[in-house]
């Protein structure tokens, strides 16, 4: 009697077990938005991220293909953060006016805001990591002739001095130098900390 009590209850695990299984592959597979969503509130960030660019191949959302693009950047998995930003060149001025409506104008005792900065910082970052030739040119083209704050070009340097990388900041030392950008003070921030990191090696 114990005996078939006991193979009833695994035969019964066993099956609940397999339906929860198929029903997560069913969510995950037609609904990879509200999987995104869950595994973010789990803080199962990678993943999320990964559902993300699921829901943007779907649906082509650039929000979620934005998202899964900062996720792999901000883990360093950089190859797959390439392959969202070639998806996000390639979305042209869709990507654009995202940008402007995420965006946070100048206000009173608000910062200014710009999601395009943000985003092609973490892309020239993604480059130096992956030891592109072009990050340095490609975060100088990138940043506007007003050097605002939170510009690639500030995001690069930030990236290549915690790493200690003299020689790398000293090239980029020289191309923010002549680029003619304005020299105001989060400018001369910048060029203090590629100047210290120089030093510092």
């Amino acid at each position: 009697m114990k005996k078939t009590i006991l193979k009833t209850a695994l035969i019964t695990l066993a099956i609940a077990v397999v339906l929860a299984i198929s029903i997560f592959g069913i969510v995950s597979l037609c609904a990879p938005y509200a999987m995104m969503k869950f595994t973010a509130s789990m803080g199962m960030d990678t993943i999320s991220g990964d559902y993300a660019f699921q829901e943007y191949e779907r649906s082509g959302d650039v929000d979620c293909l934005v998202r899964s693009f900062l996720i792999a950047a901000e883990d360093e998995n950089y190859t797959r953060a390439e392959e969202r930003f070639a998806k996000i060149e390639a979305e042209g001025e869709k990507f654009e006016a995202y940008c402007k409506e995420a965006s946070v104008p100048t206000g009173e005792g608000i910062p200014a805001y710009s999601l395009r900065d943000y985003v092609m910082g973490r892309a020239a970052c993604m480059k130096y990591g992956l030891g592109k030739e072009d990050a340095i040119a490609f975060a100088v083209a990138e940043t506007g002739t007003a050097f605002p704050e939170g510009n690639p070009a500030a995001a690069l340097s930030v990236a290549a001095a915690s790493k200690k990388d003299a020689q790398f900041c000293g090239k980029l030392l020289s191309a923010i130098e002549g680029a003619g950008f304005e020299q105001n003070a989060y400018y001369a921030r910048v060029i203090a900390v590629l100047t210290g990191a120089q030093q510092t090696a």
